[in-house]
């Protein structure tokens, strides 16, 4: 398994992918690795450990690569300092 990842983060992140329909969570794009729209997991606060429901976001590899350009979220969980497109798919992780 890659460094920092739990040993069950195939199962975790394939939970994650059935709860989110197989579909972005950012874009609503379903996953369709043929045309580049393949799903991934993001942990929201760049913890690889932290697993809990809240932190893991299913995202198409091209929201997700957006996302990561995005270090804010760690830093604060204040929907306000998000873009409305941004606050619509986020307001469900934060606590």
């Amino acid at each position: 398994m890659t460094k920092g990842y739990p040993a069950n983060w195939e199962e975790i992140a394939y939970r994650i992918k059935e709860k989110a329909g197989w579909r972005c969570e950012r874009c609503g794009h379903a996953h369709d690795s043929d045309n580049g729209y393949t799903l991934t997991v993001h942990h929201l606060d760049g913890n690889k450990a932290n697993c809990k429901d809240w932190n893991l976001a299913a995202l198409c590899q091209r929201c997700h690569l957006h996302v990561e350009a995005i270090p804010i979220f760690h830093l604060t969980h204040q929907l306000e300092l998000f873009e409305p497109f941004e606050r619509n798919w986020l307001e469900k992780h934060i606590n």
